[in-house]
């Protein structure tokens, strides 16, 4: 049982839960120190139907405010009489709660505006007593009541501009902010909930009305608040006659629980508007890197002391004639001298170039003892395959489509470069084993000072998958003529770049440690236990059935916003590091789609003009590896009549968290490790600034002289 203290600092619904669970009864029975916690069972939400004033605000947003008019502007907003229409939408309401059984209730509530009585005196709910209740009323919008848009533009235009900062606290002049009506709503579910314990009550009210009571029931942040009414979307907005249905009651296995679990929303003459079935209530809970992301979204505007000192208390001293500060560089970088060839100073990122974050190296290097990780190559892979070699290795890589003295060849390359590496290292005096690939553990690379990849990105994606502590990796591209090696920051051959030179180079300070985000996965069971796996992603993370044919159903999270559940092909997630691999070409658009958009607006262009739109708008899906933002992609998303269309389709977010509802799901890191994903396993995502996630790389490329440039303390 919970203390007194304990319960007072936790939220309403975390206490109650916490008691549920504790005595496992139903919530008719739960308690908090022995005191029994009323509860409604069933509260039914309904909008009014459409009204003369929609009608006249419908118009006026479309240009004409003739409505606004005559005996229009002298009746007050409380004495709106119901449109035709909105008879209908009322009379589909009373239908709808009749064939769902909800035809009687124990409390029934009405707001005091004339157009919700009509409404619910229209929906003929049998021997239904409603009380007019005032904390039901419309929200007062003051000054701006009876006024047209173009009133409004005209007489208004400081309070719109207002408005536009935060339309969740925005009050206008005389009247309520939705913030004001969310504690009305408050004292009134406060009052049902005494009164109507273990009961159902349904109450008729107004559109703000019911999106504050929302933001109560649901625990719904201001930001999803917005960003709901702001979506498009008509299957995320609250018609008029719409119903809204909270439950305690699971709707599959029937038990109670101590608050409202699950809603409905449903648009009784339109089903097409509204989302399918029940949805489950997912109270957004904060942890400490979650509150920090959320802060961090929006950049600060005082970034510094010296920057305050500069900005505002030099602008007061400047005489007439003098020159104001440059506010818009980096202030730190303003008074240090721009040599990027400087081993005291650091490259940041900019707006522009968005440059990685690079810290100078010669301070921070003192190697002892070494591990080099080794690629197994093809040709070693088919020679240990069978077992074979010379001839009858050849024909057997032969009959598979392999080219055998190219990947001899190559492989032999590879022994070359390994054998430089580790010669490089004992001619140092300094103490190296070589691990393969295939072969490596934590174990292999604990207590070493420094880690080094020799082969191909997939060779360091594998050791860095490894890392969970700070240590450095290095990658080494040791067959530069048929890898890449993005990841790698240098190439091996035994001519123009042998290892001995990048290693003077490291021993000396001559490079820059890269810093690269790596993504955490955290495995939740619906028993509350938490694991986190133990290795880390560097490029990207890929959920998805493991059937690539079979469609993945899950319940996702973005941040902190409202959940939704998804068909679809499966969703990535990278760092700024994957974000120019599979990310980018999971997110690229083509010229064909660009040059189709351009025609159907009957625009004339060029070739040369698609090209370079493409190119521009695909730019902008890669980020900065340093980034602490996750860009994510929804593959191939379901969308149909029963599964419509998704607000999270692609974007950037610090955390996102995953709960499957599919047969055979995989959480799949780097393309080199996987794990399941059970039904109602929920999988969390996010990128910590901590150390060990941290992966310290090399970078021996000059910085740009143009780069600005500070200290790093």
């Amino acid at each position: 049982m919970l203390t007194t203290t304990r319960a007072h600092h936790l939220p309403f619904f975390q206490t109650a839960l916490h008691a549920y669970k504790s005595t496992r009864r139903s919530s008719s029975t739960s308690s908090i120190n022995g005191h029994r916690l009323p509860r409604l069972s069933d509260l039914v939400l309904i909008r009014h139907g459409e009204s003369e004033g929609n009608i006249a605000r419908q118009r006026s947003l479309a240009g004409d405010h003739s409505l606004f008019c005559g005996e229009f502007k002298h009746r007050h907003s409380s004495n709106w009489r119901l449109t035709d229409r909105g008879r209908r939408q009322a009379a589909a309401a009373g239908d709808w709660l009749r064939r769902n059984n909800l035809a009687h209730f124990d409390r029934y509530l009405v707001s005091e505006y004339l157009r919700a009585m009509e409404t619910a005196g229209r929906m003929g709910l049998p021997d239904a007593r409603w009380y007019a209740e005032m904390l039901i009323r419309e929200r007062d919008w003051g000054a701006m009541d009876l006024m047209s848009e173009q009133e409004r533009f005209i007489k208004m235009q400081d309070e719109l501009k207002r408005r536009e900062l935060n339309r969740f606290y925005y009050a206008p002049p005389g009247g309520e902010s939705l913030a004001a009506v969310a504690q009305r709503a408050d004292r009134l579910l406060g009052i049902l909930n005494q009164e109507c314990h273990d009961k159902q009550a349904i109450v008729v009210a107004h559109g703000e009305v019911i999106w504050a009571m929302r933001t109560r029931l649901e625990r719904m942040s201001q930001e999803t608040f917005i960003e709901l009414q702001e979506s498009g979307r008509m299957v995320d907005q609250i018609h008029n006659g719409h119903v809204l249905h909270y439950t305690r009651k699971d709707p599959q296995t029937g038990q109670m629980a101590p608050f409202f679990t699950h809603v409905r929303s449903v648009c009784p003459w339109n089903e097409k508007l509204s989302p399918k079935g029940w949805i489950k209530i997912n109270r957004p809970v904060y942890d400490n890197e979650l509150l920090l992301a959320t802060a961090e979204r929006v950049p600060r505007m005082i970034i510094s002391e010296e920057y305050l000192e500069k900005t505002y208390n030099g602008a007061k001293s400047l005489s007439k004639g003098d020159v104001a500060p440059d506010i818009s560089a980096d202030p730190a970088s303003s008074s240090e001298p721009s040599s990027a060839s400087s081993p005291t100073k650091a490259s940041v990122k900019t707006e522009e170039g968005q440059t990685p974050l690079l810290i100078p190296g010669k301070p921070m290097l003192n190697l002892k003892k070494v591990v080099v990780v080794k690629k197994m190559s093809r040709f070693q892979h088919e020679s240990e395959l069978y077992g074979n070699e010379g001839e009858a290795l050849r024909k057997q890589m032969s009959m598979r489509g392999f080219i055998h003295d190219r990947l001899k060849a190559s492989h032999e390359h590879h022994i070359e470069a390994v054998d430089e590496i580790t010669n490089s290292f004992k001619d140092r005096n300094i103490e190296v084993k070589v691990v393969s690939a295939n072969q490596l553990t934590h174990e292999a690379v604990e207590g070493t000072d420094m880690i080094f990849s020799a082969g191909g990105d997939g060779t360091f994606l594998k050791t860095a998958s490894f890392v969970n502590t700070p240590i450095p990796v290095a990658g080494l591209n040791t067959d530069p003529k048929r890898s890449e090696g993005n990841l790698c920051c240098y190439k091996v051959d035994n001519v123009t770049h042998r290892f001995s030179t990048a290693l003077d180079r490291l021993l000396d300070g001559d490079f820059k440690w890269r810093l690269r985000q790596r993504i955490r996965v955290g495995m939740v069971n619906q028993d509350g236990y938490w694991f986190e796996l133990p290795r880390y992603a560097l490029n990207e993370v890929f959920i998805a059935e493991g059937d690539a044919s079979r469609p993945s159903h899950y319940n996702i999270g973005i941040d902190q916003h409202q959940r939704e559940s998804h068909r679809s092909s499966g969703i990535l997630m990278c760092t700024g590091t994957g974000s120019s691999a599979w990310y980018s070409s999971a997110c690229q658009i083509y010229r064909e789609q660009v040059a189709n958009v351009l025609n159907a607006m009957n625009h004339t262009h060029t070739n040369e003009t698609v090209t370079e739109l493409t190119e521009s708008i695909n730019k902008q899906n890669v980020f900065p590896e340093d980034s602490r933002d996750m860009g994510y992609v929804v593959r191939e998303p379901i969308i149909n009549a029963t599964f419509g269309d998704i607000r999270f389709r692609r974007g950037k977010a610090r955390r996102v968290s995953m709960r499957s509802l599919g047969w055979d799901m995989k959480v799949n890191i780097d393309g080199i490790y996987s794990v399941p994903l059970d039904y109602g396993v929920q999988a969390v995502m996010k990128i910590t600034d901590e150390p060990k996630y941290v992966l310290r790389t090399v970078d021996f490329s000059p910085s740009p002289s143009s780069t600005p440039i500070k200290k790093i303390f």
